[in-house]
């Protein structure tokens, strides 16, 4: 006889479940949960239900399942008003699981502990004063709750930043010429050299500055024979004349000495020495021997590396507390070993957005010139944020309504409280208003007991707490974060 696919399925199925309601009668057997042959204690009425063993149907009748066929097992149910309820077991971990024999938890695989009555757990006075939340005691071993206290502490922190050392754009000078001329002889020629004010750079020969020299002798002798002259108009023009070739002189870059020498020699020099104006490094050269310049062209650019400039690249996180004249100490890895010092005296207030970084300059004195522009150093600042109240980070719930932690308001009483927290400082946070240094909060286990205060009604506080006092020094004044 050939049979269809469909009740050969139908027919392997109620095999399996046959097999399947077999095997969970004999666990429920070895668990201690059923007995083999039929119960004869006596139960409540209404008390029981009985359930078929696949979860098919649910009855108020013993009998088999009409779905499966199998045997239906009773369960009892709550016991009604005026009967001694079962003894119920939870998780320490995980407090909505219950169930009335043990066993373990589904979710984390804990032992199931007999639950503890929380009835008369908290006293009633503690109860109307305060919101609090009960641990019992083995809940509190198995968690580990510490308590822990806040502190007052002098905190200085220490920010790294990188930099570069930078040549200062009020170092760098240009020598330029004040004449128009012909360059020859040159003698300062290379660049990188050091220069002092004062040193003679080149020759020059101009014939604005040759006239000039011829003008100032003749300016010269006419007040030194008209200065007698009985005629005070005469006497007072000879020597106006002289002053204003005088400063002609000195426009075209004559210094003091060299027209002092011109009135000495009474000789034009058609090749008239030019000197330098700034002392520096020899950074740029804009001439060679034998060219024409013009009047303002530029001739050389020195820079004087005294003082260097070092820009840094700090974070924004770390720029609330940075100020003008915050000292720096800098290293320089090609120089091990040394150490440099400085001053900032500028942050910028501009962002940078691809590095999220501010430049902050800092000016260093270079005396020996060991920094050189283009070098790269290490910066360290440190920032005295002054006395403040710290807390342990783990110690603090962050919620959408604000941050609180949980005070220690009795034995294994917890208490929620708003709280303000201010600068983080990575392990350990501020704490600017809502608690003091002589309360205790749990520093362990705080998701674990605000779990536990949730399940049991405990409301959250939502008002931000009211900013507390700046603390107070042993000499009476406020502590604040200056440097």
């Amino acid at each position: 006889m050939r049979v269809s696919p469909g009740v050969m399925t139908f027919l392997v199925g109620l095999v399996v479940l046959a097999v399947a309601g077999v095997l969970y009668q004999q666990a429920l057997i070895a668990n201690g949960q059923a007995s083999p042959g039929k119960s004869t204690a006596p139960v409540a009425a209404g008390n029981v239900k009985y359930m078929c063993p696949m979860r098919c149907v649910e009855m108020d009748e013993p009998g088999q399942c009409p779905v499966c066929g199998m045997d239906m097992t009773p369960v009892e149910l709550a016991a009604p008003a005026g009967l001694e309820l079962t003894e119920l077991y939870t998780c320490p971990m995980h407090p909505q699981i219950e169930q009335d024999h043990p066993g373990t938890c589904p979710i984390c695989g804990m032992e199931l502990v007999p639950k503890a009555d929380d009835a008369g757990a908290v006293d009633p006075a503690t109860q109307e004063s305060v919101a609090a939340v009960k641990l019992s005691p083995l809940q509190a071993v198995l968690a580990d709750v510490q308590a822990v206290h806040p502190s007052y502490e002098q905190l200085a922190v220490e920010i790294k930043a990188i930099g570069e050392v930078r040549l200062p754009e009020n170092q760098v000078n240009s020598l330029v010429s004040w004449q128009a001329g012909r360059i020859d002889n040159l003698v300062l020629r290379d660049t990188g050299g050091t220069v002092a004010q004062g040193d003679h750079i080149l020759d020059i020969y101009s014939a604005e500055l040759v006239q000039a020299q011829d003008e100032y002798l003749l300016a010269l002798s006419a007040a030194q024979n008209l200065g007698d002259s009985a005629y005070a108009s005469i006497a007072e023009s000879s020597q106006k004349l002289l002053e204003a070739a005088r400063s002609k002189l000195l426009r075209l870059g004559l210094t003091a000495k060299q027209l002092t020498d011109l009135e000495t020699a009474r000789v034009i020099s058609e090749h008239v020495p030019i000197y330098a104006g700034h002392g520096g490094i020899v950074m740029e050269k804009h001439v060679n021997e034998g060219e024409y310049v013009k009047e303002g062209a530029r001739l050389f650019e020195v820079a004087s590396l005294d003082n260097v400039w070092v820009e840094l690249a700090v974070f924004e996180a770390d720029m609330a507390q940075l100020q003008l004249g915050d000292r720096v100490v800098l290293l320089c890895p090609i120089h091990p070993g040394m150490t440099f010092h400085g001053t900032i005296d500028l942050i910028e207030p501009l962002l940078t957005v691809s590095t999220r970084t501010h430049r902050v300059r800092v000016n260093v004195a270079n005396r020996d010139l060991i920094l050189r522009p283009g070098m790269i150093v290490d910066a360290q600042l440190t920032v005295d944020y002054g006395e403040m109240l710290l807390l342990p980070r783990n110690a603090i719930l962050h919620t959408g309504d604000g941050d609180l932690v949980y005070v220690l308001a009795g034995e294994n009483l917890w208490e929620p409280r708003a709280v303000v927290i201010g600068n983080d400082f990575g392990d350990r946070v501020e704490i600017r208003s809502g608690l003091s240094a002589t309360e205790a909060v749990a520093g362990t286990a705080v998701f674990l007991i605000d779990s536990e205060a949730q399940l049991k009604g405990v409301p959250r506080p939502v008002d931000e707490p009211v900013a507390a006092e700046q603390p107070q020094t042993e000499d009476g004044t406020h502590a604040g974060h200056g440097h």
